[in-house]
C-alpha cells in the first residue's frame, strides 16, 4: 500500500474507507503515538464502526482511559523484579495507562524506565503475536470495531513478525491493526506492503514571535563567534550562549537547530542568487551580509554539525556542552574561505 499524510486518512476513514492495516511512522518526539489515537478515535466516529451515536461517546471515553475492551495494546516487554516469567503486555498495563495517559510523546528508554527493565532490552515475541491472533478472532465486546495498536513495531522478533504476517494476510471482519515505530526499515516487507504508511513528521516552527527569537538568537550566536578569532575572551559570549538555550525546552532547542539549518540553506541559496529569502528576516539579521560567509567549502560542514547536535539532544545529552561544542566549530567554520574563482 502507498504513503498518505494523517489529514487525508482521517478524510478517508470519515468517508467509510478504512485500511485493515495502518503503520504509524514517526519519532517519539513527533506525537506518533498522540496521532495514533487520533487515529483510533476517527475510526470510533466512522460509518465503518457500525456504532451509533451514544455507543460512540461510550467507546470514546473508555478510549480516553485506555480501558475500552475492544482496543488491546500490545508494546516491547521482558522480565521484571515484578514480572519475573514470560512476561507479556497484560502484565504492565496499567504501567502503560500511567505513562501514556500522562504523555503520549514517550522513548522507548521512557517505557523501560517506567517498568523496571534496567540493562535488558524488551521484545514483543511471538507469544504475544498468539494473543493477538487469538483476540482478533473473537468477536468485539461492544458490537464495533476491533483494533490493535502495536507500539514499537520494529521490536518484534522474527517468530512474531511471520506469525503477525498471517493474520495480516487474511484479517478477520471488523478488525484494524495499527502498528506503531520509529525505525520502518527494521519491519519485514512484507509486512509493511500490507500497510497504509502514514508518516508522522516534527512539528515545523510556525509561530512568528518563535521565529523572531530565534533570528535573535542566531544573530547573536553568530555575532559571538565571529569575535572569538580576533578576542579570545569572547569565549566567554559563547558560553553565556550556550547557558542561555541550555534552559530552554528540549523541543525548543531542537527548533532552533531546525531554524538554524534554515538559515544556512537561505544564505546558500541566497549567495547564489537561486533564491532571496532576505525580506523574510526582520529581526535584525542581514542575509545579504551573511551569505557571503556560507559557501561550497563549509555549507557541508555547516550541516553536519548542526545534525549532530540536534541528535545528542535527542539522546538527552547535555545541552550546555552541546551547545557550546557547536558553538566553536561554528566559530572555525565561519572563517573559512570560499574558493577562489580561476
Amino acid at each position: 500500500m502507498g504513503q498518505i499524510e494523517l489529514n487525508k486518512a482521517k478524510k478517508a476513514i470519515d468517508g467509510g474507507r478504512v485500511a485493515n492495516t495502518y503503520l504509524m511512522v514517526g519519532k517519539a518526539d513527533s506525537d506518533v503515538l498522540g496521532s495514533s489515537f487520533e487515529l483510533i478515535k476517527f475510526i470510533i466516529k466512522s460509518p465503518y464502526s457500525t456504532l451509533e451515536i451514544p455507543e460512540q461517546q461510550a467507546a470514546l471515553q473508555k478510549l480516553k482511559s485506555l480501558t475500552n475492551p475492544d482496543i488491546h495494546y500490545f508494546y516491547p516487554v521482558n522480565t521484571t523484579s515484578e514480572v519475573k516469567t514470560k512476561a507479556s503486555s497484560e502484565d504492565f498495563i496499567e504501567k502503560w495507562r500511567e505513562i501514556v495517559l500522562k504523555e503520549t510523546k514517550i522513548k522507548l528508554t521512557d517505557w523501560y524506565d517506567k517498568i523496571g527493565l534496567g540493562n535488558k532490552q524488551a521484545v514483543i515475541n511471538k507469544d504475544e503475536a498468539e494473543k493477538i491472533t487469538k483476540l482478533a478472532s473473537l468477536k468485539s465486546y461492544e458490537g464495533g470495531v476491533k483494533i490493535f495498536l502495536i507500539w514499537m513495531a520494529e521490536k518484534m522478533n522474527i517468530s512474531a513478525s511471520n506469525k503477525l504476517l498471517k493474520l495480516l494476510e487474511e484479517p478477520p471482519p471488523k478488525t484494524i491493526f495499527i502498528l506503531v515505530c520509529e525505525q520502518e526499515n527494521k519491519l519485514l516487507d512484507t509486512i509493511k506492503s500490507r500497510c497504509q504508511k502514514i508518516l508522522i513528521r516534527p512539528q515545523i516552527v510556525e509561530n512568528q514571535d518563535l521565529k523572531a527569537d530565534f533570528e535573535i538568537l542566531f544573530l547573536e550566536w553568530v555575532r559571538a563567534a565571529f569575535k572569538v578569532k580576533g578576542k579570545k575572551s569572547a569565549i566567554n559570549e559563547l558560553v553565556h550562549f550556550a547557558e542561555k538555550v541550555s534552559k530552554k525546552t528540549r523541543e525548543e532547542q531542537k527548533s532552533f537547530l531546525i531554524y538554524c539549518s534554515d538559515v544556512i540553506r537561505d544564505s546558500m541559496l541566497y549567495g547564489y542568487r537561486a533564491e532571496n529569502k532576505k525580506d523574510s528576516y526582520n529581526s535584525g539579521l542581514d542575509l545579504e551580509k551573511f551569505a557571503p560567509f556560507v559557501h561550497e567549502e563549509n555549507i557541508l560542514d555547516f550541516y553536519k554539525e548542526i545534525q549532530k547536535g540536534f541528535s545528542d539532544i535527542e539522546r538527552n545529552g547535555n545541552p550546555k556542552i552541546i551547545f557550546l561544542d557547536i558553538s566553536i566549530k561554528l566559530t572555525r567554520l565561519l572563517h573559512i574561505k570560499p574558493t577562489e574563482n580561476v
